[in-house]
């Protein structure tokens, strides 16, 4: 009965002690934990008809998404212990750990999958195994009642867990740079249909986790129970608005193509490969091609694209073109550039004349199907060309 009375009053002069700063830490701390157990649940439960057979294809990185935040509720002791040292200062330690994991393996599972390189994904499970094993660890620690940490154990478990924030960060600032190239290469010299990579997307998601990243080190750096509060829920808006972002697939295949396999999931996974001919250096910045050679390789072109008719193909890629006429990829970008108009602006005359010749032969098919069956991706693209 003595310690059971005892324990009463240790709890009660507990809950005294707590101030006002730690009760909104508590309350900051159970809105994150809700917003992230929510954005879980709605990616797990959310299957968008008709793209749920294909979630891997139209959500690439939804199982990460799903891990990365169910992984925040390592952070829940803050919650019950919000003036408990120990407690809190697990918590600043798992931002600063957790919000450049976070961000580099979401930004490379999400644009390795779409633009099929493999190697953007090797990062995340390299890095999964530290961070999961530093983030038990803590938590175990803030559980265990009492004075645990020592002094020289913890001034080695943190300069670890330092270092392993640091190389988190330099993944996440690769994966940054790495997107933000692609969107410098994606343009009309590469693509012929705009909706082939999410451009648009990509523009705009990237600066969550740039601001996600900036929120967590700021609040765990200043440390105190208002700057915590008030970055967790910043951070929760964010998980809000990145939700919202995710609910709509932004990849442009037809599902019917999924279906009847005429493309399969990993798309065209030899996106990155070299091309065949050996004799060209890709290397070179502005190569010069003798007037013959031009001839040689337009002359290429022309049966490939007009001949066998490749403009059909609605995601066709100057990759693809380059991979099927065994021609580096720079050089068939410099010929069109010079002799017509350049990559997008040809394939696109070529699928505007298709339609022409189609409205001709078949009056009465409606324009939209006629714009489909021409390969264009979009009607935007059709209408686009026929305004120029």
């Amino acid at each position: 009965m003595d310690k059971i009375s005892d324990i009463k009053t240790f709890v009660s002069l507990r809950l005294m002690s707590i101030t006002l700063q730690e009760v909104m830490l508590s309350a900051a701390l159970a809105v994150y934990m809700t917003a992230s157990v929510f954005v879980a649940a709605v990616r797990w439960g959310h299957r968008c008809q008709p793209y749920a057979k294909h979630m891997d294809y139209y959500y690439p990185a939804w199982r990460v998404v799903i891990f990365c935040f169910l992984s925040n509720l390592v952070m829940a002791p803050t919650i019950f212990m919000p003036g408990d040292a120990d407690a809190v200062l697990q918590l600043r330690f798992l931002l600063i750990l957790a919000s450049p994991f976070f961000c580099a393996v979401l930004l490379f599972s999400y644009f390795g999958k779409v633009l099929h390189v493999a190697g953007w994904r090797k990062p995340v499970h390299t890095l999964a195994f530290p961070f999961g094993i530093m983030a038990l660890t803590a938590t175990v620690l803030a559980l265990i009642p009492g004075q645990q940490m020592d002094p020289t154990f913890c001034k080695y478990f943190f300069s670890t867990g330092g270092i392993l924030a640091l190389a988190f960060l330099a993944c996440f600032i690769t994966a940054v740079i790495m997107v933000a190239r692609e969107l410098r290469r994606f343009s009309e010299d590469n693509y012929s249909n705009p909706d082939d990579f999410p451009g648009k997307y990509a523009s705009k998601v990237i600066w969550i986790p740039v601001l996600h990243l900036t929120v967590s080190w700021t609040a765990a750096f200043i440390g105190t129970p208002a700057a915590l509060s008030i970055g967790l829920m910043l951070l929760s808006l964010f998980s809000l608005v990145f939700l919202i972002g995710i609910l709509t697939p932004h990849r442009a295949m037809d599902v019917k193509r999924l279906e009847t396999g005429e493309a399969t999931e990993d798309g065209r996974a030899a996106a990155s490969a070299e091309s065949p001919e050996a004799e060209e250096d890709s290397e070179a910045d502005e190569p010069a091609i003798p007037e013959e050679r031009q001839q040689e390789i337009l002359k290429a072109i022309r049966q490939y694209v007009e001949d066998e008719q490749a403009y059909l193909d609605s995601h066709l890629t100057l990759d693809d073109m380059s991979r099927h006429i065994g021609i580096n990829s720079k050089y068939l970008s410099l010929v069109m550039k010079s002799h017509l108009g350049g990559f997008f602006a040809y394939i696109n005359r070529c699928r505007y004349a298709h339609v022409a010749k189609l409205k001709v032969e078949q009056p009465d098919t409606p324009i939209g199907e006629l714009i489909d069956v021409a390969g264009f991706g979009s009607r935007s693209t059709y209408y686009k060309i026929r305004r120029q």
